[in-house]
């Protein structure tokens, strides 16, 4: 509890107790039972139910609307579930809830949202309340009207993206949110993204002390003018072998030939070693243990002596050695040695089922070989590449993709780098966690929701 800091008699209120963690985090700071108030539906009781004045086998949401009592805190992880999923008589309470423009938000809404629209009526003037929510929260539809409401209504906000869940039976990202000094606002807002839920956790109780801007009342702001793709990156093959059979290899295959790691080059060679929105050496790691392709044998024209390695060069292509007619090594001066590009910053698929999206490079040596494309943006800031390559997945983009694909006899479809180069980007929010929504919507998108990942790229659209 240590983010939100409690004062002389203030109360505090948790509206889905379950078996009283946050209960007990209040208890600790040195919060009485008498200044707490925990509700739960389900009716079995807690050891930490002693340390509030409990109240169980009660729906919340009925509780919410009959009780006169308010709260200067208000703390809680109400549960994630669509209200179409409720029971009837749970569903009718949910489902009636009013968002901030007056009207009930329905069975196409979650049950956190009510939760938190309920809490917000029970929170008292100055009041603060912090939740651990879905990372939807930040982007989904029928949440837009209390985002813009928390916004003008607190005095500050602060919201704590981790890419992890915080809880291992919770399978997405999850967003924290610390909103203080309601009917204060328009306040400050301030965003920070966490790749732990450890890390997240030191920086809760240091959130107040951080650098905001003004809450954008519905005005979001750009600084970039729309641009398209090929005007802030160059697209390109990766390194064409001639021969893939003799100079890629896994680990296994290096292994048995004993070829010293430094004359290999760390690649990716396939669409499908492309599973998230970045490349990690640990990404990379795994597809070496699982026997993938991601080794390019290009020794130097030194390391061509090494006994192991002038082995190799000298098989017959009968045995396993390379096809030495091939055009593109036929052509080589060094006819063992495959030009590569620099390292890039992202990789693209051209033929990917999803349609095109990037994989963002962030490794320091991971190259591509020509079933992929490489991507050099012009801005050498990271933060950057995340923005733009989100912007790649709005619908205004997905929309302009769909009419650049050519499709194959088999279904496929290939997108050229020409065209790919001329695809409008539009203007996304500068103040957005780009590299945290990024992630979001491209495990949507991989998971075969690109209405999602659009939904999520979309919602900080200027």
């Amino acid at each position: 509890m240590g983010a939100l800091a409690d004062v002389p008699a203030a109360t505090w209120l948790e509206p889905a107790h379950g078996s009283g963690v946050f209960v007990e985090a209040i208890a600790r700071s040195g919060v009485g039972k008498e200044r707490i108030v925990a509700v739960d539906i389900d009716p079995l009781t807690a050891p930490a139910d002693r340390l509030a004045r409990t109240i169980r086998g009660v729906d919340f949401l009925k509780w919410a609307e009959e009780t006169d009592q308010r709260f200067d805190r208000i703390v809680g992880n109400p549960p994630f579930i669509s209200i179409a999923q409720l029971p009837q008589s749970l569903q009718r309470s949910a489902m009636s809830v009013t968002d901030f423009n007056g009207h009930s938000i329905g069975k196409g809404a979650n049950l956190w949202y009510a939760f938190v629209l309920a809490s917000l009526r029970l929170l008292r003037r100055g009041g603060c309340l912090a939740f651990i929510l879905p990372s939807a929260a930040e982007f989904a539809d029928y949440c837009a009207p209390i985002r813009q409401s928390i916004a003008n209504r607190f005095g500050r906000l602060e919201l704590y993206r981790c890419s992890r869940p915080l809880f291992d039976e919770v399978q997405e990202g999850t967003l924290v949110v610390v909103a203080r000094n309601y009917g204060l606002g328009p306040g400050l807002v301030s965003r920070r993204s966490f790749e732990t839920r450890a890390g997240l956790i030191r920086g809760l109780p240091n959130g107040s002390s951080l650098n905001g801007h003004r809450c954008p009342n519905g005005r979001a702001v750009s600084g970039t003018p729309i641009v398209t793709f090929g005007s802030i990156a160059e697209i390109g093959l990766g390194g064409v072998t001639g021969d893939a059979s003799f100079f890629l290899m896994n680990e296994k295959k290096r292994a048995s030939l004993g070829l010293p790691r430094r004359a290999l080059t760390h690649v990716v060679s396939k669409a499908r070693h492309l599973r998230s929105a970045l490349l990690t050496q640990n990404h990379w790691n795994d597809l070496k243990v699982s026997g993938e392709r991601i080794w390019l044998f290009n020794p130097s024209m030194k390391l061509a002596n090494h006994p192991q390695v002038r082995r190799y060069l000298r098989l017959e292509q009968t045995e396993g050695g390379c096809n030495r007619q091939a055009y593109k090594v036929l052509i080589r001066d060094t006819w063992y040695r495959t030009p590569m590009p620099p390292v890039p910053d992202a990789f693209l698929s051209g033929m990917s089922q999803h349609g095109p999206w990037l994989c963002i490079n962030e490794t320091s040596k991971v190259n591509a070989t020509n079933t992929l494309y490489v991507v050099r943006f012009l801005s050498r800031n990271p933060k950057d590449w995340y923005r733009y390559a989100l912007a790649l997945l709005t619908s205004e983009a997905r929309h302009q993709i769909r009419r650049i694909g050519r499709r194959y006899p088999d279904g496929l479809i290939k997108y050229e780098p020409g065209q790919l180069g001329k695809i409008q980007l539009p203007k996304l929010r500068i103040d957005a966690d780009h590299k945290g929504l990024y992630m979001e919507a491209t495990a949507s998108l991989l998971s075969g929701n690109a209405a999602l990942a659009k939904e999520i790229a979309d919602s900080i659209l200027v």
